[in-house]
């Protein structure tokens, strides 16, 4: 009898090698970010996994890959521009000139709680406009190192706001 979990890894696998490439170009031309683009190919994939079943059986799996990429990176976006406003929203009221009991709450906590450097980071990227060569090569970071930074302080920081 057959492996029917190893066929349909193959199945996947052949996918990722065919199709990976085109994706991530067609991701990162959207989203401009190289760390976004990978992770809405790794998502995709993901997702095309737990879908192995139907998949497997359609008449265009790459169409799917690519609609299902489309709705990936839309849901980034959306994500990116609500982290972005939350962190523009907390950065005002650290920041404000007058100083007031909630002003001086909140920037107790982020010392407590969400590292300067993490904080040094997200500023940087959402506010300053750094690009993440700009802010690896001023941090003396490799680019792979910088990118998982920002993957942690992102992170950091939803839990933080969820919280």
């Amino acid at each position: 009898m057959p492996d029917l979990s190893s066929s349909k890894r193959e199945f996947l696998k052949k996918l990722y090698i065919e199709q990976s490439i085109n994706m991530f170009r067609y991701a990162n031309s959207s989203l401009h970010d190289y760390y976004l683009a990978e992770e809405a190919v790794q998502e995709t994939f993901a997702v095309a996994w737990e879908k192995i079943e139907s998949l497997i059986i359609m008449e265009s799996p790459v169409g799917w890959l690519f609609g299902t990429l489309k709705i990936t990176m839309k849901r980034i976006k959306t994500s990116e521009y609500k982290l972005k406003r939350t962190f523009m929203s907390a950065d005002e009221s650290i920041t404000e000139k007058t100083p007031n009991q909630e002003n001086l709450e909140s920037s107790v906590f982020f010392d407590e709680v969400f590292l300067h450097e993490d904080f040094t980071i997200l500023e940087k990227i959402y506010l300053q406009g750094y690009t993440y060569n700009e802010l690896a090569e001023e941090m003396a970071l490799p680019l792979s190192t910088l990118g998982m930074r920002v993957k942690r302080a992102k992170e950091k920081f939803k839990k933080i706001v969820e919280e």
